[in-house]
């Protein structure tokens, strides 16, 4: 009998397994393939948020440090500096491994969960080789084919987008092209976007989108790519699904608490999926140590599902009106700021478009003077202009 049994070694997993180490609960983590397993993930995180939640450091899995974030639409591209160098590169294989090994807990590898059957005073689970393991509680971070998500009756993929990655091996001269500066590229796919983003010795590059037709994302991926001088021949291309969820769904029983993609915890705006999965991991330790397991739908929902209803608005507008959003939004330096504290856990998506929005005078000002500086001392005058007012210096 355990405390707790987590199927599922993600980043929500690793990050619940190593909070109920901490507090000396006997935990069993099992894990469907043999680690570090790959994950196909963009891999952008920020070091300010990790080092909020963890009291251990992360440089030795640290790819590569961003300090320019770029955004591609119309055969435009603008580059926008991050001069606080808080967001990196990782691999998902090696964040969640790393997290996972600084946790008190006994780890079952090579072992995907089959059955789970919630009884009245515990949870018994049992793999596919036939073991069985029973446990107080169970947290279910299997991602977003979740097995213990379909138990407790939350229907797989109903809110999910498809998405295909790729890690690709490409000439020094588009390495160093996309060395810390990671890049979206816009309008090459209907209510989608593609990613280039740079590790220490090659690309992750990528494409997710709402409802593509068959084939479409594959031949995107390739065409665009193509056009950057990243070739995708003989590269395996891995495809998975974001899962998103209205903020009523239900990711908790009395005794099992789903995380991360499993609970459907992924920004419907951007994407981006291991903040929430750490901080709902954190959340669901919380809640079977506090003896309170009930308490941790509500909070998921407060602090991370009203946020993301909120994205899912902005998604739509977005994508319904990118040319006018990317105009306005991707050049303004205040819009990459709102970002980076997105991934910072202090802000959410939907904060992103509204500080766009409100910032839009400030920033058209700003332009202004700093065109007129260029007209009477150069352009050395008007990037002084830009750079005082936008980074202090």
């Amino acid at each position: 009998m355990y405390d707790v049994i987590i199927a599922g070694a993600g980043p929500a997993g690793a990050s619940a397994a190593y909070f109920l180490g901490r507090a000396g609960r006997k935990i069993l983590v099992l894990e469907k393939e043999k680690l570090p397993r790959y994950k196909a993930c963009g891999g952008g995180v920020s070091l300010r948020f990790l080092q909020s939640q963890f009291p251990f450091p992360f440089d030795e899995i640290i790819e590569d440090r961003v300090c320019s974030m770029s955004y591609i639409f119309n055969n435009r591209t603008v580059t926008i500096p991050c001069k606080d160098g808080g967001l990196v590169m990782v691999m998902r294989a090696h964040l969640d491994s790393y997290i996972l090994s600084q946790a008190a807990v006994e780890v079952k590898e090579n072992s995907p969960v089959r059955k789970v059957i919630e009884n009245s005073d515990c949870v018994r689970v049992e793999t596919s080789q036939g073991e069985v393991f029973e446990a107080h509680y169970m947290i279910g971070a299997d991602g977003a084919n979740s097995v213990v998500a379909h138990t407790i009756g939350k229907e797989k993929g109903r809110d999910a987008f498809p998405a295909i990655e790729a890690e690709v091996t490409a000439p020094p001269e588009v390495l160093a092209r996309f060395a810390g500066n990671p890049t979206f590229i816009f309008k090459q796919i209907q209510w989608g976007y593609l990613w280039v983003f740079p590790k220490a010795d090659h690309l992750s590059v990528g494409i997710a989108a709402v409802n593509p037709g068959r084939g479409v994302l594959q031949a995107t991926l390739n065409r665009v790519m193509n056009s950057y001088g990243i070739s995708l021949e003989n590269v395996s291309l891995r495809g998975h699904l974001v899962p998103y969820s209205p903020v009523n769904t239900r990711i908790s029983t009395a005794r099992i608490l789903l995380a991360g993609d499993a609970a459907g915890l992924v920004d419907p705006l951007s994407g981006e999926g291991i903040r929430p999965a750490i901080l709902s991991g954190r959340f669901a330790a919380e809640a079977i140590l506090a003896g309170q397991p009930e308490k941790y739908g509500p909070k998921v929902k407060r602090k991370i599902g009203y946020e993301h209803v909120l994205s899912l608005y902005a998604a739509k507008i977005f994508y319904r009106l990118p040319g006018v959003c990317l105009r306005l939004g991707a050049p303004n330096p205040f819009t990459t700021r709102a970002i980076m504290e997105v991934m910072a856990g202090s802000s959410g998506s939907f904060n992103v478009m509204l500080l766009a929005i409100l910032s839009l005078p400030v920033y058209l000002s700003v332009e202004t003077l700093a065109a007129l500086a260029g007209v009477l001392g150069g352009p050395v005058r008007r990037e002084k202009v830009r750079q005082v007012v936008y980074y202090g210096g």
